[in-house]
């Protein structure tokens, strides 16, 4: 199995998240063709995600990510 580079990145993003602390929230969803993407702390629902990404593929979703 290869993996993209997205995918690549986000391993690595999980993995330095989870070594800041390990309370986030990643939530991947894939509705009418539309990948939304988005990761948060807890307590930081107010203020929205702190990345966020929407795309047609998983890959331009995360690259869409906005952190």
């Amino acid at each position: 199995m290869t993996l993209s580079e997205q995918e690549h990145g986000l391993i690595g993003t999980l993995r330095v998240w989870g070594d800041e602390g390990g309370n986030f929230t990643l939530t991947v969803e894939l509705r009418e063709g539309a990948w939304e993407l988005a990761l948060s702390r807890p307590g930081q629902a107010d203020s929205g995600p702190a990345a966020r990404g929407v795309g047609q593929t998983f890959d331009e979703a995360w690259d869409n990510m906005n952190s």
